[in-house]
């Protein structure tokens, strides 16, 4: 039997084709017994994707910090004094007399908070919360107050971890706020007084973005006593003449700022 040259050639592209593919598959079985021109015989093969690099943008890897990240971040002095550790499904801290104590470590609304009654001296009360820019960017809200039993002091600082060229934006986030801001509009008296006698004091929040803003008023028995001096005495009448026992402050994404209510 004699077979043409188209024939042969076309045997010959068959056997090469099967050679190559590791075995005939259905299609190229069907295009053979077919008849079918070789193009139409190779299944056409999806395009590959491009290789992986495995770098991520420095977006990218601001994105996935949670508030523990930021937390462990913290440098002096913005930093806090207890160091996490996950023991089960709770978190503990060590309190500044070498003992554990419960602390809250919230990932999913950005929340930690430590409060530690075993100070020696008084209590103190740690809280750092994740705030998100219109950008999505961070800001890192950090509070630190302390209780002597006598009176109260708070440290608080408002950062951006991610901006290229500046940390601290406290000044900018929060603005000026001062007892003057609770009290009735007609009183005016020495501010320093005031300041030190009735101080502000800010709580950050677990659940949304309102920061609640309120005076201490727990020397009240101090400068309204009689061992206070003629100084401090001035300050005793403003425990009375508070108009508002807080304020709540919104957070505005995309000024980044907590702006104040509209006056009532």
């Amino acid at each position: 039997m004699h077979l043409s040259t188209r024939t042969l050639i076309w045997a010959f592209l068959s056997v090469a084709l099967i050679a190559c593919s590791g075995g005939a598959g259905p299609g190229v079985e069907k295009a053979l017994v077919a008849g079918a021109d070789t193009a139409q015989a190779i299944p056409e093969q999806p395009e590959a994707a491009p290789p992986s690099t495995g770098e991520a943008t420095e977006a990218d890897k601001a994105k996935r910090k949670n508030v523990l990240d930021y937390y462990r971040s913290l440098e002096p002095p913005y930093n806090s004094p207890y160091e996490l550790t996950q023991k089960g499904n709770k978190w503990v801290a060590e309190s500044t007399l070498e003992m554990e104590l419960e602390a809250t470590v919230d990932l999913r609304n950005g929340f930690i908070e430590i409060i530690d009654e075993g100070t020696g001296g008084g209590t103190y009360h740690v809280q750092v919360v994740l705030f998100r820019l219109a950008n999505s960017n961070p800001m890192i809200a950090v509070s630190k107050k302390a209780y002597d039993g006598f009176g109260a002091t708070q440290e608080y600082h408002f950062l951006r971890p991610e901006h290229p060229d500046q940390y601290d934006w406290t000044e900018h986030t929060l603005g000026a706020l001062a007892v003057s801001d609770f009290l009735e509009l007609d009183y005016a008296e020495e501010p320093a007084i005031l300041e030190e006698a009735m101080p502000v004091l800010l709580d950050l929040p677990q659940r949304g973005t309102t920061l609640t803003a309120s005076v201490f008023t727990g020397k009240r028995f101090y400068y309204c006593g009689d061992s206070a001096s003629p100084e401090e005495q001035i300050a005793c009448p403003a425990f009375d003449r508070l108009r508002r026992e807080e304020i709540r402050l919104h957070w505005d994404r995309a000024s980044g700022q907590f702006l104040f209510p509209p006056e009532e």
